[in-house]
């Protein structure tokens, strides 16, 4: 066996062991570039920095930036996006930044709908975006009161677990968004939970 490993060693071209050798440091390079980035996942900002093409990491600081700078957390959201943009979660955190102070931001309820698009089932992201659909104005879109009733419907129908979102966005909406879920529950021939 040993005699055999020599006979190869020995056909190997000279630039095998250099070209080895790089490559071995560049893996491990790499991988101590991705550590350290987990590593800083304490701070969010400087972790999505370090590990700049990963799109958790600018998700993570955008919501660490949200309560503070919602300027900040919607640049850090559609860094999230441009390297991942099938990302539900980033839409949402985007239609969040965007929309807090102001509904009529078409940048805003495009982020919601693209939130819903892909990633209407997302259990994680069911009741906090209904909360936030409930407080928009789905008077001039009708694509919004389609995703509002539609979610409702899947709550209602498949997730009743998930029953108190729907109280808490009624206790936030607006009149029309009140009458569309009552109506939804009247269809259903339920109660509005409180």
């Amino acid at each position: 066996m040993a005699d055999a490993v020599g006979r190869h060693a020995r056909r190997l071209s000279p630039a095998f062991l250099p070209a080895a050798v790089a490559i071995g440091a560049a893996t491990l390079a790499l991988s101590a570039w991705w550590l350290a980035a987990d590593a800083l996942r304490g701070k969010p900002g400087l972790a999505a920095e370090i590990g700049v093409v990963r799109s958790e990491l600018w998700l993570a600081d955008g919501w660490s930036e949200l309560p503070a700078s919602p300027e900040a957390a919607e640049a850090a959201f559609t860094r999230a996006l441009r390297l991942s943009p099938m990302d539900a979660g980033a839409w949402f955190g985007l239609a969040s930044a965007t929309g807090r102070f102001d509904w009529l931001n078409p940048t805003a309820s495009r982020a919601l709908k693209m939130s819903y698009y892909t990633g209407f089932n997302r259990s994680d992201l069911i009741g906090p975006r209904l909360i936030l659909l409930a407080q928009v104005d789905t008077t001039r879109d009708v694509e919004l009161v389609d995703l509002l009733r539609r979610q409702i419907r899947l709550i209602l129908t498949r997730a009743p677990e998930l029953k108190g979102a729907i109280g808490q966005a009624y206790r936030v909406a607006d009149d029309a968004n009140r009458r569309i879920i009552q109506q939804e529950f009247r269809d259903a021939n339920q109660s509005i939970p409180q």
